[in-house]
C-alpha cells in the first residue's frame, strides 16, 4: 500500500497510488497555545460513531473523524477554520495550514501497537506525543500506566475537536495537557519550563517534510530527559513531499546529538519503521 495524502480517506481506503493530494491556500500560521477543553459537549459527541482499536492488550475507543469533520464543516462558522479549508480543497495536507490531524494514519497505529506490546514500562513516567492527531499512541501510554501524557498537534481545531474528546473517551487517572501550534514556538516555550521534560517522546507520520527537521530536532532536544527515549514511526519515503526515514536518519547522524536505531520494520509497498532515538 503506497502512501498518499487524501483528505477524509480512512486507513483501509487508501488506494495504492503514489500521488500526493496537497493544495496551496493562503497560510494561516497557528499560534502556539495550551488548550483546556473540547469545543464539543457531550450531547454533540454522543451523536458521533466510534471506532474500536485493539493494540495487544490495550483497547482504545476513538471518535470517527468523518463525523467530526462533517460537524465542523456544517456548524463551525469561523472563517479561519482550517478543517473547512482542507475539506473544500479535498486535501489532508495544506502545508503550514493543516497537517492531516483528522486522519488516523498507519504509522500512528504501528506506534501504538509497538509501545503496547514491547514491554515498555510507562508506570509513573512522563510522556508527550508530538503531532498527535487522534492521539492513539499517547492514549496507549495512558492506559499502560503513564503518570503524565501531554499531547501536541499543529492545529488547535484538531486538539479541541478530536484529541481531547478521544482522551476523555478513554479516561484514566493520568494527568494530561494539550498544546497546539508551531514546533518552533513550542520549543521556545518549553525551554523555560523545567516540568516540560519527558521520559518518552512519541511521534508518528511527522517526518514527511525535510524542511521541518531542524524544528523537530530542536524540540526533541529540549523535551527529552537525559535518559529518555524517543519512538518515532514513519514511512521510508513520502512521495511528493520529499521526506522519509532514510533522509531523517542522515539528518540525525549529521547533527550528532542522538543515536538512531530502527527497532521494527513493517514490510509493505512503502515500508514503515519504528525508530528509537536516545541522547549520545
Amino acid at each position: 500500500m503506497e502512501f498518499r495524502f487524501n483528505f477524509s480517506c480512512d486507513l483501509e481506503e487508501k488506494d495504492g497510488t503514489n500521488s500526493t493530494n496537497t493544495c496551496s491556500v493562503e497560510e494561516k500560521t497557528e499560534d502556539f497555545q495550551e488548550l483546556f477543553s473540547s469545543k464539543l459537549d457531550y450531547k454533540i459527541l454522543s451523536q458521533f460513531h466510534q471506532s474500536s482499536y485493539k493494540f495487544c492488550n490495550v483497547d482504545i475507543a476513538c471518535y470517527k473523524s468523518e463525523d467530526i469533520e462533517q460537524w465542523i464543516v456544517e456548524n463551525n462558522s469561523a472563517e479561519e477554520s482550517v478543517v473547512k479549508s482542507a475539506a473544500a480543497s479535498h486535501s489532508d495536507l495544506l502545508p503550514a495550514v493543516y497537517e492531516g490531524g483528522l486522519t488516523v494514519w498507519e504509522c500512528g497505529c504501528d506506534l501504538a501497537e509497538f509501545i503496547s506490546g514491547e514491554g515498555i514500562d510507562f508506570r509513573g513516567k512522563s510522556v508527550i506525543e508530538l503531532g498527535c492527531g487522534a492521539g492513539l499512541p499517547g492514549i496507549c501510554a495512558m492506559k499502560c500506566g503513564a503518570e503524565q501524557v501531554y499531547f501536541q498537534d499543529y492545529n488547535s481545531e484538531v486538539i479541541s475537536y478530536f484529541t481531547i474528546p478521544n482522551v476523555q473517551l478513554n479516561e484514566t487517572t493520568c494527568q494530561c495537557r494539550f498544546f497546539s501550534g508551531d514546533w518552533g514556538e513550542f520549543q521556545k516555550y518549553a525551554r523555560n519550563q523545567p516540568d516540560m521534560r519527558f521520559d518518552y517522546i512519541l511521534t508518528a507520520e511527522t517526518i514527511y517534510s525535510s524542511e521541518n527537521y531542524p524544528k523537530l530536532h530542536s524540540l526533541l532536544e529540549t523535551l527529552l530527559k537525559v535518559d529518555g527515549q524517543i519512538f518515532l514511526a514513519a514511512k521510508s519515503n513520502y512521495y511528493g513531499v520529499g521526506g522519509g526515514t532514510r533522509l531523517f536518519e542522515d539528518f540525525i547522524t549529521k547533527e550528532e546529538n542522538f543515536t538512531y536505531e530502527s527497532v521494527k520494520v513493517m514490510e509493505a509497498n512503502v515500508p514503515r519503521e519504528i525508530i528509537k532515538l536516545e541522547r549520545i
